[in-house]
């Protein structure tokens, strides 16, 4: 399982409100493109995609590349010397989903390693939810996985025997897993950083369960969850500093 514990997009300046809410139903319509900013140059690994009707996202790092002057290129002059300048982008593809099933592309995406002060993404929709940025981390889970749904929907039964179906309410997907003593200091340290932030506040993860694709369905390679209460307590290992933990991962919009 791959997941993004720390959302480095929560700490970036002249990031729209609604792409760091965690409600996917908080949308940014307004324009297709924005730009995420840092004091200092941030590593990133991946891309959390909330809900979106976009079928192409791209993250650019800003960052101008050189490489060699070739003769199907442009010339640029770096340092008295004419070499090409290339612009590294890099880009998500999603299928092409009905607005009932558009939540099986919510999740983490892996990228190619960058690193920069300053990100810009780019999509082809009309609106888009979330989007975090940051490192994944990995974390193995135990052989025993559990699949199902919930529902916050409350029915009551009459001393007749009658059912009296709840009004309002929402259902979702589940996953449970057992984290066994895989979570080094990395993973810790990024708790640590996120856990005021995020964490404490019940911020759902962008998850990836790609090597758990042989137990849970294809619509679940791409994941955006939360915990059922915020982590609290990690147990630990007997002889070095690895650490456990039991995740009940409920779907989240």
């Amino acid at each position: 399982m791959k997941i993004l514990i720390n959302d480095k997009m929560q700490f970036a300046s002249g990031v729209p409100a609604e792409i760091k809410s965690p409600a996917l139903a908080d949308r940014y319509n307004a324009s297709v493109t924005f730009t995420a900013t840092f004091d200092d140059a941030e590593t990133v690994n991946c891309i959390g995609i909330g809900y979106t009707d976009a079928t192409e996202i791209t993250i650019d790092d800003g960052l101008e590349k050189f490489y060699p002057l070739t003769f199907d290129a442009q010339p640029a002059t770096f340092d008295g010397v004419q070499w090409i300048v290339i612009e590294i982008m890099q880009i998500i593809t999603l299928p092409v989903r009905t607005d009932i099933t558009r939540k099986y592309n919510n999740g983490l995406y892996l990228l190619t390693e960058m690193t920069s002060d300053t990100y810009t993404i780019t999509h082809n929709g009309n609106y888009i939810g979330r989007v975090g940025i940051g490192e994944y981390r990995t974390l193995g889970t135990a052989p025993s996985k559990e699949i199902g749904f919930y529902t916050t929907t409350e029915s009551r039964e009459t001393l007749s025997g009658q059912t009296i179906r709840g009004a309002g309410g929402y259902y979702g997907r589940r996953f449970v897993a057992d984290i066994r003593y895989k979570f080094d200091e990395d993973v810790y340290n990024d708790l640590e950083t996120a856990y005021q932030t995020q964490i404490q506040r019940s911020y759902p993860y962008f998850i990836l369960l790609d090597d758990e694709q042989h137990k849970v369905p294809d619509t679940m390679l791409h994941f955006y969850a939360a915990s059922d209460k915020p982590l609290s307590l990690l147990q630990s290992s007997s002889y070095k500093f690895l650490y456990s933990y039991k995740f009940n991962f409920e779907e989240r919009f």
